[in-house]
This record gives structure tokens, sequence and C-alpha cells, in this order.
């Protein structure tokens, strides 16, 4: 037999080539010593801790992970580790995946943090009887494991279908590394933030048990409590944030949630979402009226088909924020404004006409005082109002639970993307243009324009466009289109965070 084909640990017949030995290793010595006594390549196709290998680190995941339950049980018992789920659960209502994450979290509690009293974990344990009952990958995978701790990761780049850049959010000082998770890449956008298990292997990160979206609407909220609950905890030597998030992570799992909750429906308590019906009776000729619909600017023709309860003659019109009807928007946030006739412009209310009556539907308080107004100005005597009805939105969605409500906008019709995208382009364009020099309280009242000048607020308007970006992605996501606002950041010189 040629040298060539002689393994370079054992002699025997190889085929391999390991540029940790620098020639050919047989498959025994490579499972058998490889990342323990062997240093793998970053891109060996056999190492399961290699940036190729990855499907090699599932199987191996997938396998280990039965054990360490069996480890856990053996050692506190079925009721002690089902009491540890219970204190990981965090959704009412259990699912096959939450019963995942909170299994996981256990198993990683009392495994990694969970310590005796002589200071030991019970992987400390099983490392010192040379992880009794594991191979040397298992063996190599539990070394790094150990580590694992729950924090906050911020995907910073979507490298592909199972890559991301990320940064770990109570680790300042560490640099963005590479995380691999094929589900989270597939879903994810820029600047998510996730709570969850983190370990750190060989050449890449891995996200353990899943984890939990912290949206931007209740961030500050949630580090305020974080720092809140650990301010006395933090003077005790040895004392570790990231032990504390671990050992309390279906607390703050549930927490996220409530605090979603609680604002969604503070939220809901003071914004004026109403369904606003005024029914006109016509007391002249119709065709006076139609007429009047036709020469307003406001009155943009719908050309859809008729309602159920409307005869076949019903015509629809969109009342729309321009010509007289633009003073609305004196009433309207900034963002909300148009200078001309483009796609974006607003509507203010629905118009259906029929030979008998005028129907017009306002989805604000606010907008339907100014839509009355506007009726007697355009059509004076020729209606006369004979019926109203107004429904309370806001009160009616603090009383659904949210999955419902997303389930009904799947429901509702949608118009084709590409037209979407052109309105909503031209909406977001015009919002931006005048975003940049609107005063902002995250940044001290300044404008983005003048806190990209000052080294000491950059920070803070990083954060700040780094929101603006995930909300973004969120709805090109859920939408099928592609806006973007990389031009905005060239404009504050923040071209790095460009894709």
């Amino acid at each position: 037999m040629s040298e060539k084909n002689k393994c370079g640990i054992c002699g025997k017949t190889a085929k391999r080539a390991c540029g940790g030995i620098g020639g050919v290793i047989c498959s025994a010595c490579c499972g058998g010593k490889r990342n323990s006594e062997i240093t793998c390549s970053s891109d060996c196709v056999h190492s399961p801790f290699s940036t190729t290998g990855y499907d090699l680190w599932l199987k191996v995941d997938a396998g280990l992970i039965r054990r360490c339950i069996r480890r856990v049980i053996s050692n506190y018992g079925k009721v002690r580790f089902n009491a540890v789920m219970e204190e990981m659960s965090f959704e009412e209502i259990p699912s096959e995946e939450s019963f995942v994450v909170e299994a996981g979290a256990a198993v990683y509690n009392l495994l990694f943090v969970e310590r005796d009293n002589h200071g030991k974990t019970l992987a400390d344990e099983w490392e010192s009887q040379s992880w009794e009952g594991l191979n040397n990958d298992e063996k190599v995978m539990m070394r790094y494991s150990k580590s694992s701790r729950v924090t906050i990761i911020e995907v910073q780049k979507i490298l592909n279908y199972q890559a991301m850049e990320c940064i770990d959010m109570f680790d300042p000082e560490r640099k963005p590394f590479i995380m691999f998770d094929r589900s989270t890449a597939s879903n994810a956008v820029r600047f998510v933030k996730i709570f969850s298990w983190l370990t750190h292997f060989p050449n890449f990160s891995r996200m353990s048990h899943s984890g939990i979206e912290v949206t931007d609407f209740v961030f500050n909220e949630f580090m305020d409590t974080i720092n809140l609950e650990t301010r006395k905890e933090s003077k005790r030597a040895g004392f570790k944030v990231k032990d504390h998030l671990s050992k309390n992570f279906g607390k703050y799992c549930r927490l996220i949630t409530n605090l979603a909750l609680t604002k969604r429906e503070a939220m809901l308590d003071t914004i004026d979402v109403h369904q606003c019906v005024a029914t006109y009776g016509i007391e002249g000729k119709a065709s006076e009226v139609g007429a009047i619909l036709e020469k307003y600017p406001e009155f943009r023709w719908n050309d859809k088909d008729p309602e159920e309860d409307d005869p076949a003659d019903t015509l629809y019109y969109d009342w729309v924020r321009t010509g007289e009807s633009k003073a609305i928007e004196k009433e309207m946030h900034p963002a909300f404004h148009h200078n001309d006739e483009s796609l974006g412009v607003g509507t203010l209310a629905n118009v259906c006409f029929r030979p008998d009556k005028l129907v017009i539907e306002v989805f604000s308080k606010r907008k339907y005082k100014f839509a009355k107004k506007m009726v007697i100005r355009y059509f004076g005597s020729l209606v006369v109002l004979k019926q109203e009805k107004i429904v309370d939105i806001a009160k009616q969605l603090k009383n659904k639970p949210i999955d419902e409500i997303s389930e009904e906008k799947e429901k509702r019709a949608v118009m084709p993307p590409e037209e979407e995208e052109k309105i909503l382009q031209a909406f977001y364009e015009n919002k931006y243009r005048k975003f940049i020099d609107e005063n902002i309280p995250m940044i001290d009242n300044k404008t983005p324009r003048q806190a990209a000048k000052e080294p000491g607020l950059r920070p803070k308007l990083i954060e700040l466009i780094k929101s603006h970006i995930n909300s973004l992605e969120k709805m090109n996501r859920q939408k099928s289109i592609n806006l973007n606002i990389d031009w905005v950041l060239d404009e504050l010189g923040l071209s790095e965070m460009k894709i």
C-alpha cells in the first residue's frame, strides 16, 4: 500500500485529506479526534463545526439533546425537570414549538446554570467524568455549549439561506459574529432583536431552542425592566446578567408578550379609530349630485363592482385629500402631508352614490367632522342627513386577540403588489423627505440631519434608523415588495448601514 494512502495517525488505509495533520486520515481517526486532538480547518467537509459541515452539526445536536435530557432527569428527577419546564413556559396555550423551547431552556438551565453547594454545574461534573457516554463530536459540542446563555441577538445582515451577521446586545465588546439558523435566516429582517440562548462554536454561532422577538415597540421598556430587576443583584460578587436572564428565561419571555399587550391597549385607548358612516337622503335631482361628484378633484371614481346590497347603477368614489379637502392635513402629522397630485395623496373617505342616497364612510371622528362640513359645502340642500353610525374600532380591537386581528387582515382583499408598491413608495418618499428635517425626541429633539453631524448623537441616530429599516423590511417581506431608504442613509452619511 502506498504511503500516500496511509492514515497519518494510525497507518491504516485512508482516503480523507486532512489539513489538520497535513496528509490523509482514516474515518475512525477523523471522527474520534477532530476538533479535540486535531485542529480542523474552517472549511473541512468532515467537521460538524466548519462552515461547510452544518448538516453534520445538526445531526450531532439532535442526538446530543436526547442524552442531555436523560442526564438531567437521572440527576434531578422528572418532578424537578417538569417544574423547571413550567418556569420556562411563556404561552398560555402550549404549542409544539413552545414545548421544544421550554424543554430546551429547562435542560440548559439544569445543565449549565444551576450550581451545587460547591459552585459546580451538572455539566462541570459530567466533564470531570470525561463526558461519559458521549462520542468525540458530542464532547466537543458540550465544551462550547457549557457557555451558552440567554441574551438579545440583533441581526445585522442576512448573508444567505442559513447565515446571518449578528451582534450580542449584552456583549458589546464582542465583534459581530456569524450565526447559522436556516429557519431564522429565511424569515428574519435586518435589525430584528431575538431573546434566546446563544452558543459560540468554532467558525459559527448558534441560537439554541429558538426564542422570541423583542420588537422596537417594547424594547426600551423591556431593557428598563431588566435593569430595574438586576440593580440589586448586580452588586453581588460574581453576578452575571446573562445568568440572571437564563434562570428567568420564561419570565422574561412572558414579559415581552405582556408589555406588547399592555402598550397596545394603552395606544388603542388614545387613538381615534372609528368607523363613521353618514347616510344622506337625496332631496334634489340625483343627476345634480352626480355632477358635483364629477366636478371636484377630491372625488375620484372607483371602478369596482356593486356590493351585495347595492343596485347595479351604484357608483363608488374615493374622496382624497386634494382640492379644498386638503385643508384636513393641517390637523394631521406632517408625515401625512403631500405636495402634489402624486400617488401618495391620502384618502379622506369612501363615497357610495345611489339614485336615492349618498353614503359617506370615514375612519376617524376628526375626519368625519371635517367631511360632514364639506358635504354641506359641496352639496348644500341637495342632500339631507338621515342616519349616522359611529363604531369605536379601537375598542373592538382592544378586546380581540392579536392572532384574530391578523387572520382578519389576511382575509381582506389586497391590491396587486406592483400597484401597492408604487403607492407606498410615493408615501414613504414623501414621509422621509420630511423626517430628516423633523425634530425627534429620541435624538434629543434634534433633526436626523443635525444629529448626523454630532458625534455624541450618532449612536442614537443609528438606533433610530435601525428601527425604521426593520419596519420597512418587515413590510417588504409581508407584502412581497421592495421599499428601501438607502437615499436617506446617503444624505445622513450612514451609507455603512446599506446592504
